[in-house]
């Protein structure tokens, strides 16, 4: 038997058995994957066919960000967003990376009830965020920054997200000020 495997197929079966890996830059990207780089590393993205919507690719137990309380990950996503991207007229990827306390304190200016409660969730949702590549969280530095899902983002898409993000609560002061620095 010599059937050989779609890299489509295979790139999105390693999507979701692996979540989103990196490899170095010089290493070849294979097949059926589209990139989003920082630099030094690259992402491998499964490229979903066209037309595939979230419900089609759930459907097929397929998708692409497995959520349990999807409204409160879409929140904390784009409080992570608020922190992380600053400068709203260039791209979200990479982004700058932004303190964890800094989201959870945007988060906490956008929900009501009990603040414990809800910086614990978000946190966890911090984490589902970036075991799917929507966010980048490095816990021992205690920062986090936009995933490499978002370079896939059209650029015509992004009018409404930009809108969204700057009504949100603003970042606390010290993270505008770093971002102004840069």
């Amino acid at each position: 038997m010599n059937e050989r495997v779609d890299p489509q197929v295979l790139a999105r079966a390693r999507a979701r058995v692996l979540g989103v890996p990196s490899t170095d830059a010089a290493e070849p990207v294979p097949s059926g994957v589209r990139t989003a780089t920082d630099g030094a590393r690259v992402w491998l993205l499964p490229e979903w066919p066209d037309g595939a919507t979230p419900a089609l690719l759930e459907e097929y137990d397929t998708a692409p960000m497995p959520l349990d309380r999807a409204g409160q990950a879409r929140r904390v996503l784009a409080a992570a967003l608020r922190c992380c991207w600053l400068r709203l007229d260039d791209a979200p990827w990479p982004g700058t990376a932004a303190p964890v306390g800094h989201v959870l304190e945007v988060y906490g200016g956008m929900t009501r009830g009990d603040a414990d409660l809800a910086r614990r969730w978000a946190t966890g949702e911090l984490r589902r965020l970036a075991d799917t590549g929507w966010l980048l969280l490095d816990e021992d530095a205690g920062t986090v920054r936009p995933g490499p899902r978002t370079a896939l983002w059209p650029e015509g898409s992004l009018a409404s997200l930009r809108d969204l993000l700057r009504r949100l609560p603003h970042p606390p002061p010290s993270a505008r000020e770093e971002s102004a620095g840069e």
